[in-house]
């Protein structure tokens, strides 16, 4: 195992409030609790020591929450319990998020002392109406500010997230942010259609009929607009929701889409090590006295058989510009072919990947396709 590259993820669950579409693992901020959760993480990190035989890590990646709700000198003891424990490459790519309400030159200075490379911004939009809409905490103006104070700090990878199809928002809102974002020249961009999810405050407006979420023709057509403006700007469109400028993929993320290794810690945080998936304490309480006690605070696990790795390869790939490993039996079902004809899917050799027509609807045909394998396994 040792010089595989593998990554580690930090959790920092807390926020000043949490967003109405949001259904992460995160908590309203609570300072008392700060100082007890990075010795937590810090005590997971020491337990998982022996990992130090795969050789140093490749990424480490701090998200969240707001993980600069933490003071620097916090997310800096984390770090340096993970060089201690783990290792970490010279040439490592370090990110942290952080949001535009609490990030000025000065926190951004010191996370660049401490070793961050690369700083994800959650920015959303950059129009007042559609950010009050997704209760962010954080004005346009807040969000222009902080990018330019992330340039001040001497990040030279800003990565800046957006949201568009953001119901009630004026339709010029979509491609005025995406306009606004380029002026700051980031090296990466992630633009998520806005989702509902079960369980969230957006969800139950939702079925109180006070939020109508758009056609998904006005989805399709905002998407498509977004991917044809930055891929005119020089950007590669190599996942379904992320773009990047040559040489500034996000390496984390794309060991996740490409099945690499991984460790993840904190609330609960995911880890893929070898063929076990296994995952932490989703409440924060659970998480901080497993801990305390001296336990793992993992709460559950699973080996992946060679079929289950498969469906995942296939799912993963399907949202990646590269796409995925040709199944033999799976290119023999109508439905399959059927799905080339259309124009949503082509043949690379011996990969399949999505077509730009096809990256619009990425999880129905993800669906489709994860249905086809299984029925090819059963046959």
């Amino acid at each position: 195992m040792k010089g595989d590259n593998w990554g580690l993820y930090v959790h920092i669950p807390f926020c000043l409030q949490v967003c109405p579409y949001c259904s992460f693992a995160v908590t309203t901020v609570r300072p008392r609790l700060h100082e007890g959760y990075v010795r937590a993480v810090c005590a997971e990190i020491e337990m998982h020591r022996q990992l130090a035989t795969r050789g140093p890590l490749d990424t480490v990646y701090f998200g969240g929450g707001t993980p600069t709700l933490l003071l620097p000198e916090q997310l800096g003891r984390i770090l340096e319990s993970t060089r201690h424990c783990l290792g970490i490459k010279a040439d490592a790519e370090l990110t942290v998020e952080a949001n535009p309400e609490v990030a000025d030159t000065a926190q951004f200075s010191a996370l660049r002392e401490l070793g961050f490379n690369r700083l994800s911004l959650g920015v959303q939009s950059f129009a007042d109406q559609s950010l009050r809409l997704l209760g962010r905490q954080h004005c346009a103006a807040q969000a222009h500010a902080a990018c330019k104070a992330a340039r001040q700090a001497g990040f030279g990878n800003l990565s800046i997230d957006l949201i568009f199809a953001t119901p009630g928002a004026p339709a010029l809102d979509w491609g005025n942010s995406l306009e606004q974002a380029l002026e700051h020249r980031p090296e990466h961009l992630s633009t998520y259609g806005l989702t509902i999810e079960s369980g969230t405050p957006f969800a139950k407006q939702e079925r109180q009929g006070r939020l109508i979420p758009l056609p998904e023709d006005d989805q399709a057509q905002a998407y498509e607009w977004g991917t044809d403006r930055l891929e005119a700007a020089g950007f590669e469109h190599y996942e379904v929701s992320n773009f990047a400028r040559p040489g500034f993929r996000s390496r984390h993320n794309w060991g996740y889409w490409h099945g690499g290794q991984y460790l993840g810690v904190g609330q609960a945080a995911h880890s893929l090590l070898g063929c076990r998936r296994s995952w932490n304490q989703r409440l924060l309480k659970n998480y901080l006295g497993a801990v305390e006690a001296g336990l793992s605070p993992e709460a559950g696990a699973e080996e992946l058989d060679a079929a289950t790795a498969q469906e995942e390869a296939l799912w993963l790939g399907l949202r990646t510009s590269e796409g995925f490993a040709l199944h033999s039996g799976l290119a023999g079902r109508e439905r399959f072919r059927d799905l080339v004809a259309a124009g949503y899917l082509e043949l690379r050799g011996e990969r399949v990947g999505l077509t730009r027509r096809g990256f619009v609807l990425a999880d129905a045909i993800g669906v489709e396709l994860m249905d086809l394998l299984e029925g090819v396994e059963k046959a």
